[in-house]
């Protein structure tokens, strides 16, 4: 299948599905719309200066599906178990400091993509 561009709804027909099922492209988190201004999107910022950036790119710009940060509550959706527990373990001091939070709940999507 040839490379899908940003937003655009491809039809999952062509796969044995029914022709209302679709698929979108996966937009990185730094490159969503509803994170380029904001206090999320600083607070991002400030976790990919404190991240390496193997591990930003892995486990924040493309692991997570929804950042979810409001009144000093922050929610994250990661595509895995296995990014889950790396955000809630190892790098848990660096989002709490980037995000002025003092703690954080993180969630898996079962079966993603």
């Amino acid at each position: 299948m040839e490379e899908m561009e940003k937003g655009k709804r491809y039809s999952a027909e062509s796969k044995g599905y029914d022709s209302t099922i679709y698929e979108v492209r996966f937009t990185p988190v730094m490159e969503r719309p509803e994170y380029q201004e904001g206090p999320t999107r600083e607070a991002l910022e400030r976790l990919q200066k404190a991240m390496a950036e193997k591990d930003f790119e892995k486990y924040v710009n493309n692991g997570l599906i929804r950042v979810t940060f409001d009144s000093g509550r922050l929610l994250l959706i990661a595509k895995s178990e296995i990014y889950r527990t790396m955000l809630y373990g190892p790098f848990f001091g660096a989002i709490c400091k980037a995000f002025d939070v003092d703690n954080f709940r993180v969630v898996s999507q079962v079966n993603g993509y």
